[in-house]
């Protein structure tokens, strides 16, 4: 079974703090979405978090569109979030995101916040990685002035414009965005570019 997963944050990772840091980003939102090997849709998470002692920044917000007032009215606790999350990635044999690194790092250090010592074990695929040389969008000034020659990572509209010429309407939806990673996923794996 495959499990796609996407997070919707309230900043980017502290990468000088320790997971559990209070410097650490929240996350907001997190949907999964578990499917046979076939793609057949078996299982679905989509949860708001319940900010209980933090902010959602206004930057943040307006990127996801969850701003705190919202999140406190029909989020629910980060542990059960956390909970229903693990237990459902227990059940993967593979976990695949749009920029993976990125999004297992805010699971574990929501995992490292609650201390059980949970882990994602199985292996995981990154789409956004897998379409960067298909895409092939040109390598921005800032990585050029870095000395990286190589294509930019693609965004998930990006993908979705070039391998199905459509825009991706409600991005950065959580759940939106899991299933646009789900279907570029077989759409690579299709095409010899996936697992």
């Amino acid at each position: 079974m495959i499990l796609f997963y996407d997070t919707e944050t309230t900043g980017l990772p502290d990468r000088s703090a320790p997971l559990n840091s209070e410097r650490q980003p929240r996350c907001v939102q997190l949907a999964a979405l578990l499917t046979d090997n076939a793609g057949n849709e078996l299982s679905c998470i989509n949860l708001i978090v319940r900010p209980d002692g933090w902010l959602i920044p206004a930057g943040a917000a307006a990127i996801h569109g969850i701003t705190t007032d919202k999140a406190k009215a029909i989020g629910i606790r980060e542990a059960v979030v956390a909970a229903a999350f693990y237990d459902l990635s227990q059940k993967a044999d593979l976990l695949v995101a749009h920029n993976e690194k990125f999004d297992s790092q805010i699971i574990n250090i929501m995992f490292e916040r609650f201390g059980r010592g949970w882990k994602l074990d199985a292996p995981a695929f990154d789409t956004m990685e897998a379409a960067a040389p298909i895409v092939n969008l040109p390598p921005t000034p800032r990585m050029i002035a870095a000395g990286i020659d190589k294509p930019k990572a693609p965004k998930l509209e990006e993908c979705i414009q070039h391998f199905f010429g459509e825009k991706l309407e409600g991005a950065h939806d959580a759940l939106v965005d899991v299933r646009a990673c789900a279907r570029l996923y077989f759409h690579l794996r299709a095409e010899g570019a996936a697992a």
